[in-house]
């Protein structure tokens, strides 16, 4: 991840990290995965407004790590700060090892934001592992990570491998996100529903306030910008709503700025597969591709000069 003084990704046609116009924080959305390092549509959008912005973007981040790298960095110049919000964040942001989402065996475990019974955040830290304690985490989670919400065995949880095999399958059978798929809907769909067990949109509304907070402490102001996925895309396709609707309806009702640019790449698409803005538009899968960067960077530069950021 190629980065610099100022700790943000090159930017080979803006190096002066003094003045930026924006900066930009989130996961692998923002940074620019599986494309070159100055085609991601963060730098697609930099061209077109003829300015720097700053990006912050590191790929795995889940929106608490997003706030804690915002917060932890300082004043980074920027006028306007945009929020990646990519709707899988939600279940990140309720998750301290990767390997339990399904990744395989993760670097590492991280800590996570609880809420306090008077809802506010409240940080525990990541436990310290060595190579023998590592594998005790994975033998014994709960003792290691009491307050991972995707434990193994639990109701989101990896399903263990174990004697009767049968019982097994049908654990798997009745897993949430199975069904989820089953239906169509995102595996994390159920996520943003306000009684999920999880306590996942709370948590992220709060932090999402807890970041627009410390901006406005800085002088700054934030704009949320909403990734769809690929299964988001789908699911606005076949149901014709989003899946983190509750999500958009809580940051309207803080009077957070956010923009969901759904709409308007499916309009700019010109009747042409949302799939075509994927790195992989066969299988219809992974990050923005080098050409939907381009159209990603178009629609929301129009957004921001529709909003007046940019004259």
């Amino acid at each position: 991840w190629p980065r610099d003084a100022s700790g943000a990704k090159i930017n080979r046609d803006f190096p002066d990290a003094s003045r930026p116009c924006f900066s930009a924080y989130g996961d692998s959305f923002i940074w620019g995965e599986e494309v070159p390092l100055n085609d991601g549509w963060i730098e697609e959008l930099s061209r077109r407004l003829g300015c720097r912005i700053a990006n912050y973007g590191v790929s795995g981040y889940g929106t608490d790590q997003a706030y804690l790298r915002f917060r932890r960095l300082g004043a980074d110049g920027a006028p306007v700060v945009l929020l990646g919000f990519v709707p899988e964040d939600i279940r990140r942001n309720v998750n301290q090892y990767r390997g339990f989402m399904g990744w395989g065996l993760a670097p590492g475990v991280k800590g996570r934001f609880t809420l306090d019974v008077a809802d506010r955040l409240e940080w525990i830290t990541a436990p310290h592992l060595d190579t023998d304690a590592a594998v005790e985490m994975h033998r014994h989670p709960p003792a290691y990570l009491p307050h991972e919400y995707l434990l193994p065995d639990t109701r989101d949880g990896p399903v263990s491998l174990r004697f009767p095999y049968v019982l097994t399958l049908a654990r798997v059978a009745l897993m949430p996100r199975v069904w989820a798929h089953i239906r169509g809907r995102p595996s994390y769909a159920e996520y943003f529903e306000a009684d999920h067990p999880s306590g996942a949109l709370p948590l992220t509304i709060a932090i999402v306030d807890a970041f627009v907070k410390e901006a406005a402490r800085r002088g700054t102001h934030v704009l949320i910008i909403v990734t769809p996925t690929v299964d988001s895309f789908r699911n606005y396709t076949d149901f014709k709503e989003h899946e983190y609707s509750p999500f958009l309806a809580a940051m309207t009702a803080k009077g957070v700025d956010v923009f969901d640019p759904t709409a308007a790449l499916i309009a700019a698409l010109n009747g042409h597969s949302y799939c075509e803005l994927y790195v992989r538009p066969g299988p219809c899968q992974g990050h923005w591709g080098v050409a939907g960067g381009k159209i990603v960077g178009e629609v929301v530069a129009a957004e921001l000069r529709r909003r007046g950021y940019i004259k």
